[in-house]
């Protein structure tokens, strides 16, 4: 697991609207990446929660250059 500073997890409700949730920490697992995010006072995957859509950088963050390879893929195909 590491450290996932700038980086959030991005939902849709039904309704249209989308949210985004930081990650707490992340995993590489060859070409796939798991983000943590904080969910009801529990850690929980952030692709097994509803509307989970993709991975994101903080709009504000510089922190893109210094992502792994496999982070970086799974942004760059969203």
């Amino acid at each position: 697991m590491l450290p996932a500073d700038g980086y959030v997890a991005v939902y849709t409700t039904p309704e249209g609207d989308v949210y985004r949730t930081p990650l707490v920490c992340w995993r590489e697992d060859g070409p796939h990446v798991y983000g943590v995010t904080l969910h009801k006072g529990g850690l929980r995957r952030a692709e097994e929660l509803p509307g989970f859509t993709r991975y994101a950088a903080k709009p504000d963050c510089s922190c893109a250059d210094s992502i792994a390879p496999a982070l970086s893929r799974q942004l760059a195909s969203r």
